[in-house]
């Protein structure tokens, strides 16, 4: 049986995915999500754009921050939290006025980087004291149409449905969000292809679970995203206990 830090897990939950297990170094990228590294062992290393180098056994990295993960050679904890969590925000306050920062003991004392991605989050909400938020009930209703009817026009059906203009809406999704409604949009579509490709899919298949145009449009977001390509990524796992967790 492999051991637990040669293992790969892919897991998601309420306002947040992750992945644990080996990696490669990426090219640089950014995401509209708040990402936490941690090093399951050795450290974890990012490059910022501005050549700014962080390392240590756990960074926060800020929405659309862009950079790049080097290989340290060891096994990591790559969770993203989506921008309108009171997790996220947590961690947002702890850096700032940083966008990037190594992680503050007050974070890493909560890390036990070898139990589940749930386990983490759960331990992390606990001990930072973070308080559930709720968005208002007309972009809750939005997000949920957005979601079941991601097709090309999302935006202004789920507009209609709770009777916001497209531009009201997206207006109130930047405030509470503190990210553009299309990019919210475009990373649940990387979350539905994850999880079908976790679960077995190939890429044509986890396309168009996810909503995307076809396997190169998914590999371009992807790609954006993440700094690796589907393909890519699952080369890391192949010889590993790949498993997905929901």
């Amino acid at each position: 049986m492999a051991s637990p830090s040669s293992s790969a897990v892919f897991a998601m939950g309420d306002g947040w995915a992750a992945y644990a297990g080996p990696h490669e170094a990426h090219a640089a990228h950014a995401h509209v999500a708040i990402q936490l590294a941690v090093a399951r062992t050795g450290s974890v290393r990012v490059v910022l754009e501005d050549h700014r180098t962080l390392s240590g056994q756990a960074i926060v990295i800020g929405p659309r921050v862009r950079h790049r993960m080097t290989d340290e050679g060891g096994s990591v904890l790559l969770l993203y939290l989506e921008t309108h969590t009171p997790l996220a925000s947590s961690l947002l306050a702890l850096i700032a006025p940083a966008v990037a920062a190594v992680a503050p003991p007050s974070v890493t004392a909560l890390l036990s980087p070898e139990a589940q991605p749930d386990r983490i989050v759960a331990g992390l909400r606990e001990g930072l004291g973070v308080k559930e938020v709720k968005l208002d009930p007309r972009l809750e209703g939005a997000l949920l149409k957005a979601s079941e009817d991601p097709a090309p026009g999302a935006v202004a059906r789920a507009a209609r449905a709770v009777g916001l203009s497209p531009a009201r809406l997206r207006v109130l999704a930047q405030a509470q969000m503190q990210a553009p409604l299309s990019q919210w949009l475009l990373w649940r579509k990387l979350q539905r292809a994850g999880h079908e490709m976790a679960s077995g899919a190939g890429l044509v298949e986890a396309a168009i679970a996810g909503g995307f145009a076809d396997q190169a449009h998914l590999n371009r977001v992807t790609k954006r995203m993440f700094g690796v390509t589907p393909l890519q990524a699952s080369s890391v796992v192949r010889s590993a206990d790949n498993r997905f967790v929901q």
